[in-house]
């Protein structure tokens, strides 16, 4: 179970994760892809950089909208989304992403690892901010059809970026020299 204190160093191992498996692909190789309709390892940088984009733009909206309550105490932040994923049926099903999600095609490698880069620094700078807030009662819907909490999105960002490393992994496994 991630508590919210875990959010940032679950987050952060995740993309020691990523980092690993995007450095087992040499200069040559970011255009691999699993299957001929899959995207390529760039693409899948650039969606996991616009998704959490979307997010943090979620975020930032619901606590700059909702009016400022004191924060419940920390270790009572309903932070972990493995239960609501998992009644959902969403764990091991492909989602379709949404259209602003779905990668250009036209960053480059070091283009699209750079705005993750930004996004992730922008998600980690806002999370102290929900330290401060209610955010159990800071609800927004996932396209699926269930709601999740503030802290829960910033659990989900994690959760999301890795389904991504194990597609990056499977990329590499199907591509081996």
């Amino acid at each position: 179970m991630v508590a919210f204190k875990d959010i940032v160093p679950y987050m952060d191992n995740v993309r020691r994760q990523l980092t690993e498996v995007l450095n087992s692909f040499g200069p040559d190789e970011k255009q691999l892809r699993e299957k001929p309709d899959g995207w390529n390892v760039t693409e899948v940088v650039e969606h996991l950089a616009k998704l959490e984009g979307m997010i943090l733009y979620q975020l930032k909206r619901v606590v700059g909208q909702t009016p400022a309550v004191p924060s419940e105490p920390l270790d009572e932040k309903v932070t972990d989304v493995m239960g609501i994923l998992q009644a959902s049926g969403i764990i091991g099903r492909k989602i379709e992403a949404p259209d602003p999600a779905r990668p250009t095609g036209a960053l480059s490698y070091e283009e699209a690892l750079q705005k993750l880069d930004e996004v992730r620094a922008a998600t980690k700078a806002l999370i102290p901010k929900l330290a401060e807030r209610n955010t159990n009662d800071l609800l927004f819907p996932h396209p699926a059809g269930f709601e999740m909490n503030a802290t829960q999105w910033s659990h989900f960002i994690a959760i999301h970026e890795t389904a991504h490393v194990n597609q990056l992994k499977r990329i590499r496994a199907a591509n081996r020299r």
